[in-house]
């Protein structure tokens, strides 16, 4: 729907998607998804503002301190309303304290040839993730995300690592 006006229903064929030819104009699109007749699904997108902020979140807010286990940390885009920019491709620096340690950034661009390891990445489709790993003590782990350009508000999350008991190991003696 559009301004008020359908453009239309389709059958969804077995596995397969719909599509719409319409004329872009900002402002909010939505789509009614239909299954034997009865309204299942229904989708709304609003067009955004540009971006001026950035969100970390954590897919949980304690991991244990053994040295192993990590935390995955999504990064978006944000624009002046709180909404999620998907044409975003800032770059950003990464900064994590806490005797913790960034292990792994990406966007999910395939053609991306930026390093997995640095503290650095550029937003695609304005999304990002960091992977943090802790360390052997308790503690917490801060994980900042700054825009390079400093056009956007930069955000933290802080992830608590608890007491955890460690896995055996054999000690390594080579030197």
């Amino acid at each position: 729907m559009r301004k008020g006006r359908s453009l239309g229903r389709q059958d969804v064929p077995h596995l397969g998607h719909v599509q719409w030819k319409a004329i872009y104009a900002p402002g909010t699109i939505e789509a009614h998804g239909y299954r034997n007749g009865k309204l299942i699904l229904t989708e709304r997108r609003e067009t955004t503002g540009p971006a001026v902020a950035l969100r970390l979140t954590t897919d949980r807010k304690t991991i244990a301190a053994d040295g192993e286990d990590v935390a995955l940390v999504s990064v978006e885009a944000l624009d002046s309303r709180g909404r999620a920019v998907p044409t975003a491709n800032t770059n950003l620096t990464f900064k994590v304290t806490g005797g913790d340690r960034l292990i792994g950034v990406g966007n999910g661009a395939p053609n991306c040839l930026e390093s997995d390891k640095q503290p650095n990445r550029s937003l695609f489709n304005g999304l990002a993730q960091v992977i943090v790993q802790s360390a052997k003590r308790s503690g917490t782990i801060r994980i900042e995300a700054l825009a390079d350009d400093g056009t956007l508000k930069p955000a933290v999350v802080s992830v608590s690592s608890k007491s955890a008991s460690l896995r055996p190991s054999v000690a390594s003696t080579v030197k």
